[in-house]
């Protein structure tokens, strides 16, 4: 009989502070996909880049010791080609052949690093395959907060006020950074890696103590370092935002997360109260969230605006600080490829995780398409008459 079923790799991990995250996440896609309709197969991507393939990677027990993964697990990379369809094993067995694996579409599962920032987008978009999520662009822009918020402000989005220094300032003349903070930002600030996720690095700066210990930390994970004006007295607020940037986009319930500490940080999202894991499933939250109508209707269209502004596709997160009395709506970033999805927020729409997923994958499909019936190259003759031997040639 015929396989009807598309072949679906599902791809996580990676070189990024949030290697485990991303595994949580690319094992919740493998166990929600609709297996009536998909085959999913699970890649693993090692800290040091390698990509592996094992049938036991549907499990999460798995990679409880990541460091043997690579010895029980068999390496696979997918060529730089068009025109082929497979992940190709890197070893032949014993009677010469490779492991195949026919790909219809890939699903990235990742969070932080290349994975997130538009550099495995640019593979896909070489090999010309449908993937899951936001594009070179789009990904590349929500990856960065310095630029994602140029792009806010440019567009009337509002947001905190913001700097950034990049690591030789921090390093070489830190004092200069603090006094020029101090003059422009009251306390608390907030302190962030540029490029980074899931509160990695991240400090509220309550005085100038805190402040320079901050910026070196978060010196550590980024060359660029973005300091925002703490905004007092604010709902931490997110919403998911569905579908393609070329139509009409859906947006989920809203939930506020709550958190122990100054910010909500990695323990908050990924360990909840118990210790234990479960994605951003584990976070402690309310949903739907509770604010005024007023207030859900911005974040709802602001988050759906930042969604184009972006340039994004398939599924994001928007994360924003909300108060209702007087009311003020600021963005603070998008996830373009949010903890476990977000599926807790669409759930909570009505919306089913293999549901979501099944129209995640069709939504990166059907991009493809369109994608593939514009004309990318056209015949010209400009090297018919090209005379060989000029040192300038006159072109235009």
């Amino acid at each position: 009989m015929q396989e009807t079923k598309k072949t679906v790799a599902v791809l996580f991990g990676g070189k990024s502070p949030e290697h485990e995250v991303s595994i949580i996440t690319g094992v919740q896609v493998l166990n929600n996909i609709d297996k009536n309709i998909y085959n999913p197969v699970p890649i693993y991507i090692a800290k040091d880049g390698r990509w592996y393939y094992n049938e036991s990677f549907l499990k999460i027990e798995t990679f409880k010791d990541l460091e043997s993964l690579p010895m029980t697990s068999e390496e696979v990379y997918l060529p730089a080609n068009p025109n082929n369809k497979y992940l190709l094993g890197t070893k032949s067995n014993l009677i010469g052949k490779r492991l195949k694996i026919k790909v219809d579409v890939l699903f990235p599962c990742f969070h932080g690093g290349l994975g997130e920032n538009g550099a495995f987008q640019g593979l896909f978009e070489i090999v010309e395959k449908p993937y899951v999520g936001s594009e070179v662009l789009g990904s590349a822009l929500g990856m960065d907060k310095v630029i994602c918020k140029d792009v806010f402000k440019a567009n009337g989005i509002p947001t905190a006020s913001y700097i950034y220094f990049y690591k030789e300032a921090i390093t070489n003349d830190l004092e200069k950074v603090v006094h020029e903070l101090e003059r422009l930002f009251r306390y608390p600030m907030f302190v962030k890696p540029a490029v980074g996720g899931s509160s990695v690095g991240i400090t509220k700066a309550k005085d100038r103590d805190t402040l320079i210990q901050g910026l070196e930390l978060a010196a550590m994970f980024d060359s660029k370092v973005i300091i925002e004006e703490g905004i007092e007295g604010a709902k931490e607020i997110n919403i998911s935002v569905l579908g393609n940037s070329t139509e009409q986009v859906i947006v989920s319930a809203c939930e506020e997360v709550f958190h122990k500490g100054d910010f909500l940080n990695y323990d908050d999202k990924y360990k909840g109260g118990d210790g234990k894991s479960q994605g951003m499933a584990s976070t402690k939250r309310q949903i739907p969230a509770d604010i005024g109508k007023e207030a859900l209707e911005l974040v709802q269209v602001t988050a759906k605006k930042a969604f184009s502004c972006l340039n994004c596709f398939g599924l994001i997160r928007v994360d924003f600080l909300v108060k209702d009395n007087p009311l003020e709506v600021n963005i603070i970033e998008v996830n373009t490829i949010p903890g476990s999805l977000a599926f807790y927020l669409w759930d909570a729409s009505q919306i089913k995780f293999p549901t979501m997923l099944t129209k995640l994958i069709e939504l990166a499909e059907k991009r493809f398409q369109e994608k593939i019936s514009k004309t990318s190259t056209f015949s010209t003759n400009i090297l018919q008459d090209f005379k060989a031997g000029l040192k300038n040639p006159k072109l235009g």
